[in-house]
């Protein structure tokens, strides 16, 4: 089947499918506040780093945090989108509100490095970016870890022998996720051949569902089989093009959706963002959030691949038995995954 001739088709069907080991810098306690506040009196905001609820993502896994929180702590979380043109501006509002701001998104570190320092009594939590501030916590992810994991399922998985990457925006924090992907795929099958694309070179690469499905179409078209997007709503795209290639498949990340497209996803990064929120949202309750940077990854559980319903028969136990063989070595120190393609 020629599968560029179907971009028309993707259209309709996209436009369906989507209508810690760190040191204590400082303690955020204040001296005379008690073991614990009354959740009543807690204010948390969270701000998302673009329009991006629904992306079974990046900011949905960091929505499930929040409703967890919400639910079982009983805590009052006020929660806002944002975009390039208004991130300082929510930021400054929920700060105005709150006394802990949630955010996530390397580009979200320059407007918290802008807004943090007028607002030193409140708290900023960072997810996927370092911002060294009194005032500030930054959880980093060593997410080439688990993409390396990833890539040696594709890299397992083919039948052609060329798989593939898409990218939401041309960045490095992305070229990371890259990067761990490419090593992961030359593991277990050095022969094999990587297709890359980028849907832009800036965030909003993330939410163009046509134009990742229009790449991978291509990449389909040129022969890989399977394709690893790190592009949120952008991905969405890939999932269609590869309905419409008939035995080609799709690595997800951060949520399950194995059951949206059985057959089709393979698996997913998973990265441990909603517990990180709940666990961040009661240790402010608790008065122990500290300030600093948080580096996690298999070895703190926090990063690893993503098994489902949908996707249990597509992965066999001889692989999967490979792949955590590989995860032993990384968590041992024998295998060091690169950070840059």
């Amino acid at each position: 089947m020629n599968v560029l001739k179907n971009a028309t088709f993707l259209g309709i069907a996209i436009f369906l499918i989507y209508t810690c080991g760190c040191e204590k810098i400082q303690d955020m306690r204040p001296p005379d506040q008690p073991e614990m506040m009354d959740s009543a009196s807690i204010r948390v905001s969270v701000v998302y780093p673009g329009e991006c609820l629904g992306d079974s993502s990046y900011c949905d896994v960091l929505f499930n945090g929040a409703q967890k929180a919400k639910t079982e702590l009983g805590i009052d979380i006020t929660e806002m989108e944002s975009s390039a043109e208004t991130w300082d501006m929510r930021l400054q509002e929920a700060a105005q509100t709150s006394g802990l701001v949630i955010t996530s998104g390397y580009q979200m570190a320059a407007p918290i490095s802008r807004v943090a320092p007028g607002f030193p009594e409140v708290i900023f939590v960072i997810f996927d970016a370092a911002v060294e501030l009194p005032n500030v916590v930054s959880f980093t992810h060593r997410v080439n870890e688990g993409t390396f994991l990833l890539g040696a399922i594709a890299g397992l998985k083919t039948e052609t022998g060329k798989v593939g990457y898409l990218g939401g925006a041309d960045v490095p924090l992305i070229h990371e996720f890259e990067a761990g992907y490419v090593a992961g795929v030359k593991a277990v099958n050095p022969d094999a051949e990587i297709v890359r694309g980028y849907v832009a070179d800036n965030e909003q690469g993330f939410y163009q569902p046509e134009v990742g499905g229009t790449i991978a179409l291509t990449q389909y078209g040129l022969g890989v089989d399977v394709i690893y997007t790190m592009a949120d709503q952008s991905g969405f795209g890939a999932i269609e093009a590869a309905k419409l290639a008939e035995g080609r498949y799709v690595i997800w990340n951060y949520i399950d959706i194995t059951d949206l497209a059985p057959g089709v996803v393979l698996s997913g990064l998973r990265v441990g963002i909603d517990d990180s929120v709940y666990n961040v949202i009661q240790a402010f309750a608790a008065g122990d959030l500290m300030a600093g940077v948080r580096s996690l990854g298999l070895a703190e559980g926090n990063v690893g691949y993503l098994l489902g319903e949908g996707n249990k028969d597509l992965l066999s136990e001889e692989l999967l038995e490979k792949v955590e063989a590989l995860k032993a070595g990384i968590i041992a120190g024998e295998i060091t995954v690169p950070t840059m393609p």
